[in-house]
C-alpha cells in the first residue's frame, strides 16, 4: 500500500496486539551463564520486562535467548512457560548434536527461530563461516521438517550483503537480521536538499528485502546512531527499508539494552556490565512519524504474527 501524506509525520499509538520481537531476560541467580560467554550481563528479570512492556503498550513478546547462556535453553524454556502462550522464543542451538525430539519440545514451548552465535563460531568477520553456519542451520531445520522456523543473526558488515543476498534467496527458511542491519546513519537533510545516493552494499540489502526471504528488525537504533533520543539521522535509511518491503519489517526493543560490541573492547568479559539508558518513548515516536499507518500496523502486529507462527 502506498504511503499517503495524511498518515506520515504524525505520532501514532502502538496498536493492540503489538509485539516486541527482540528482548532478553537475565536472572543471574536462577540460571548460570556459560563459562565461555563473551560478556556478562547484569540482572534483568521477567517482572522488569513485563513492566517495560506495559509502559509502552506491548502485549506479546519474542524472547531472544541470551548468548551469555550459551546453548543451554533452560532459561528460555522456563520464561516461555511463564508467559503462558503469549510469547515466542528465539533459541541458540548446537545443530550437530540437537535431536528431533528436543526440537519438538522447543516447538511445543513456543520457539520459532534460531539465533546464530557468531562469536562462538568466530564468524563475526568471516563471511564464508557465516554462510556455512546459515546453510547448515537451515539444512538441520529442513531435515527436522516441522513448523516454519527462521534463522536470526546480527550482521556487522554491510559489504557482505552482495553474497548474502544470493544465499538468502535460496534458503528454505527466512533469515532475520537484527538491529536495523547496523545501517549507517545519515545526517538529516534540510528541505530541498537531495539525500545522498544509496551505496551499492545498502542497495543489496534493500534488494534482499524486496526478494522476500529476508526480514529486518527495527531495533536498537543506538547501535547505528549517536543522535539519541530521537535518532533523526536514521529517518532516511529507515524509510528506504520500510519502502523496500513493508511486509518484512518487525519491531524489537533490545531490552534491557546491552552495550554496543565496540564499547566492550578491552573490558573484562566476566565483570557484569551496566545497561544503556534509552528513551524508548522518544524512539517509538520518531519511528511513528516516519512510517505510514499501514507500515506501522504491519511492523507491530501483522508481520511478527506471520513470522513467528502465532
Amino acid at each position: 500500500m502506498a504511503t499517503s501524506a495524511n498518515d506520515m509525520h504524525s505520532i501514532k499509538p502502538i496498536p493492540a496486539g503489538a509485539w516486541d520481537t527482540h528482548c532478553h531476560i537475565f536472572e543471574t541467580d536462577k540460571f548460570p551463564f556459560s563459562h565461555n560467554r563473551h560478556f556478562t550481563p547484569s540482572e534483568a528479570t521477567i517482572e522488569q520486562l513485563r513492566q517495560f512492556h506495559a509502559s509502552i503498550g506491548v502485549s506479546n513478546a519474542c524472547i531472544a535467548h541470551g548468548l551469555a547462556y550459551g546453548s543451554d535453553l533452560q532459561s528460555l524454556l522456563a520464561y516461555l512457560e511463564q508467559f503462558e502462550g503469549k510469547a515466542r522464543g528465539i533459541c541458540v542451538l548446537d545443530t550437530e548434536t540437537v535431536t528431533d525430539g528436543f526440537l519438538d519440545m522447543c516447538h511445543a514451548a513456543g520457539v520459532r527461530s534460531v539465533r546464530l552465535d557468531l562469536f562462538k563460531h568466530q564468524a563475526m568477520h568471516d563471511l564464508d563461516k557465516q554462510i556455512k553456519l546459515i546453510e547448515s542451520t537451515a539444512n538441520r531445520l529442513t531435515q527436522w521438517g516441522r513448523g516454519r522456523w527462521s534463522i536470526q543473526l546480527l550482521q556487522t558488515h554491510m559489504e557482505y550483503w552482495g553474497r548474502l543476498r544470493e544465499v538468502v534467496t535460496k534458503l528454505p527458511v527466512p533469515l532475520v537480521v537484527d538491529h536495523l542491519a547496523l545501517i549507517p546513519a545519515q545526517p538529516a537533510q534540510k528541505d530541498g536538499v537531495d539525500q545522498p545516493a544509496v551505496s551499492a552494499d545498502f542497495a543489496e540489502l534493500l534488494g534482499a528485502l524486496r526478494d522476500g526471504n529476508l526480514w529486518i528488525k527495527f531495533s536498537a537504533p543506538y547501535r547505528c546512531s549517536d543522535c539519541h533520543p530521537s535518532y533523526p539521522d536514521l529517518e532516511h535509511p529507515i524509510r528506504l527499508l520500510a519502502s523496500a518491503n513493508p511486509n518484512r519489517i518487525i519491531w524489537g526493543s533490545d531490552w534491557p539494552h546491552t552495550q554496543r560490541h565496540t564499547d566492550r573492547v578491552e573490558k573484562d568479559r566476566l565483570i557484569p556490565e551496566a545497561y544503556l539508558k534509552v528513551d524508548n518513548q522518544a524512539w517509538i515516536q520518531s519511528l511513528s512519524r516516519w512510517l505510514s499507518d499501514d507500515e506501522w500496523r504491519r511492523m507491530w502486529v501483522d508481520n511478527p504474527r506471520q513470522l513467528y507462527d502465532f
